[in-house]
């Protein structure tokens, strides 16, 4: 009994033995075929697997964060020195709390921190310009944006006078500009000077010439410099005003009026701060010369002409050094080298008998001690007949003489001087 009892049991659990190895067995096939059936289905449908268009996240992956990104801008982005920059922009992902870097070529000049929504500002003083960055914490950087920084240049004028030198104040910052800074002066629309120098912390004087009479115009330029671009053009205008002039008139006006009647070739008998009567005589030459009312008063018409009155031509260019005596003006002028040396206002033959060609100086007579007689009349040359040029006390500005040709008598050395018996004499109306 007991044998037998042994070998039954034996052989069950042989028989649980194979039948464990057989479910194994099994189980592994049905994991192969479920992996062939990944291929296909048995019913040749689509498998159940995952396809190409689900995501990993669908699948219970985790994802790779997206880098963070700066959108943003300046405002504006061409400036003067000291103008007020605004910096403004977004950080992507939003993140609160990150310090984004605002630098121009390097130098830090704002550091503003992002909002719940990523976004940033912050404003700052141009002092000079460059590349501008806005950098995170982690290195990331926005796009490099551009900003142009001009120097900032402030003017002022001093009184103006005509043919005068106006000073120009000239302020640039930052001080530490060292450029060339260049002042042109224009009038009529034409250049007729210019000024230019280098400021010293921030300060320059410049001389402004200003030949003429009325409105100048001024235009101010600064050169770039490392940092700094060229600003825009400073403009302002200079008004030389003028004056009345007549006999006993004395000052600044005095003077700048003869100093511009001997540039034209009219002699004074001196340049002073005053209006002799001998001076006025020099007035009326150049209302003559310039067809203007011989009034020997410089007016507001005569101003205008002398701005803009140029060296009167000879009309006979040989010999190129004579004498011409212009009866329709009344004026006598010494040429030399074929332009005028010298231009007096005389007085013709009040009935027109003073006669027109072309003579020559005959004789010269300095005193009374000559063939003349007792009747001399002051530094005379003869050239035709009893005609002669000669001092005389009383020059009207009209024709007057019987047939002369009258000199006032402070001037009538000197053409006496400058002449030589011989010399040609043209005489024209």
């Amino acid at each position: 009994m007991r044998a037998g009892s042994t070998g039954l049991g034996s052989t069950r659990r042989w028989a649980m033995a194979v039948a464990l190895l057989t479910l194994i067995v099994c189980a592994s096939a049905s994991g192969i075929a479920w992996a062939a059936g990944a291929q296909a289905s048995p019913a040749g449908s689509p498998a159940a697997s995952p396809t190409a268009a689900q995501s990993p996240s669908q699948l219970g992956d985790d994802p790779t964060p997206a880098p963070p990104t700066i959108a943003w801008s300046i405002a504006p982005t061409a400036v003067v020195y000291g103008q007020t920059i605004t910096a403004q922009g977004t950080v992507t992902p939003a993140t609160d709390g990150q310090t984004v870097t605002v630098a121009v070529d390097g130098a830090t000049v704002a550091a503003p921190v992002t909002d719940a929504s990523g976004n940033f500002s912050a404003t700052f003083v141009a002092t000079v310009g460059g590349t501008v960055t806005a950098t995170l914490d982690d290195g990331t950087v926005g796009p490099p944006l551009t900003l142009s920084v001009a120097p900032k240049v402030t003017i002022k004028a001093g009184a103006t006078l005509p043919w005068g030198v106006t000073k120009l104040w000239v302020t640039v910052l930052p001080a530490s500009y060292a450029g060339r800074v260049a002042a042109t002066v224009s009038h009529h629309g034409k250049k007729v000077a210019v000024a230019a120098g280098h400021p010293t912390a921030g300060k320059l004087v410049l001389k402004l010439h200003t030949p003429g009479v009325g409105t100048f115009s001024v235009r101010v330029a600064a050169a770039a410099v490392t940092g700094l671009v060229a600003p825009p053009l400073v403009k302002t205008t200079l008004n030389a005003p003028w004056h009345r002039v007549a006999v006993g008139s004395q000052g600044r006006y005095a003077h700048i009026l003869l100093t511009r009647l001997v540039a034209l070739r009219f002699r004074v008998p001196g340049v002073s701060s005053k209006i002799s009567v001998a001076a006025g005589d020099s007035i009326v030459a150049f209302q003559k010369a310039y067809g203007l009312p011989r009034t020997y008063v410089f007016g507001a018409a005569d101003w205008r002409k002398l701005d803009v009155a140029r060296l009167i031509k000879a009309r006979h260019k040989s010999p190129k050094t004579h004498i011409e005596i212009d009866k329709t003006r009344q004026i006598l002028m010494i040429v030399k080298g074929g332009k005028p040396y010298g231009i007096i206002a005389v007085s013709t033959g009040a009935t027109g008998n003073t006669p027109v060609g072309r003579f020559h100086i005959l004789r010269k007579a300095p005193s009374t001690s000559t063939w003349l007689g007792s009747a001399i009349l002051w530094r005379t040359m003869d050239f035709y007949g009893n005609f002669a040029m000669h001092g005389y006390p009383e020059v009207p500005p009209y024709p007057a003489s019987h047939g002369c040709v009258r000199e006032p008598m402070w001037v009538a050395d000197w053409t006496y001087q400058h002449s030589w018996v011989g010399e040609a004499v043209y005489i024209h109306l």
